[in-house]
């Protein structure tokens, strides 16, 4: 089979995506080589996630091109908020709520032809994966919303807001990687139960560090407040 010239971008771009953003999970957060496999990550994903999305739409397969548009989203998102200051909004950040918000809108709209129609699917699609990415793409549209009318985020909601958009795309990059390439993977590996761990592997993943940002931003909202109290306990005596 003769792959197109998007088409070999878009699978080689995917499984650079898929190294660099495990490597990312690995290596020590914050320091060089975990900021450097970050930036091959944004880099490699936005390609991605760009080529997937005009295959899809001269193909035309729309969910396929909202998924597409909902990565790039994440990414370019969570790679904006840890370079921005804190409590401090881009002017990039001004137009996210447009993009979240019109994958909301694409997403319903998609859903509701294929429950409209006789057999009950949009292109091969029951309305239920175009409802999800609706719900995925309004939980992203509240983040985006809530970035705008605080003016920024605190150190600890940054954190957070790069760690679940980060992985999540991640996610969604292994679970079309693993997907599709199974196919081309030998019988005894792609009907193996080790094909299935990536995904909610890389979600626990996620848990686990959005808790310890949790858990680190408590520690330290409460021992500044307690070091403001001590401060105007000792100017008042």
């Amino acid at each position: 089979m003769t792959l197109s010239p998007f088409m070999l971008l878009h699978i080689i771009t995917g499984s650079i995506a898929v190294i660099a953003g495990l490597l990312a999970l690995i290596l020590k957060k914050g320091q060089k080589y975990h900021r450097l496999s970050g930036k091959v990550f944004v880099i490699s994903m936005a390609i991605m996630a760009l080529s997937g999305a005009y295959i899809a739409y001269i193909k035309p397969m729309m969910i396929t091109l909202i998924a597409g548009v909902y990565t790039l989203h994440l990414v370019l998102t969570a790679y904006v908020v840890v370079k921005t200051p804190e409590k401090t909004c881009t002017q990039f950040d001004y137009y996210t709520p447009l993009s979240s918000g019109g994958l909301v809108c694409l997403s319903m709209y998609f859903g509701l032809q294929a429950l409209n129609h006789e057999n009950g699917t949009f292109q091969g699609f029951s309305h239920e994966p175009y409802f999800f990415f609706a719900l995925l793409s309004a939980i992203a549209l509240i983040g985006d919303i809530r970035l705008l009318i605080c003016k920024g985020l605190t150190h600890g909601h940054r954190l957070a807001r790069h760690i679940w958009r980060m992985c999540f795309a991640l996610y969604l990059a292994i679970g079309s990687f693993f997907g599709q390439g199974a196919k081309a993977l030998p019988e005894t590996i792609s009907q193996s139960v080790l094909i299935e761990l990536p995904e909610p592997l890389i979600l626990l993943i996620m848990t686990f560090w959005l808790l310890k940002t949790a858990i680190k931003s408590h520690k330290f909202a409460s021992t500044t407040t307690t070091s403001k109290s001590t401060k105007c306990k000792t100017t008042s005596s």
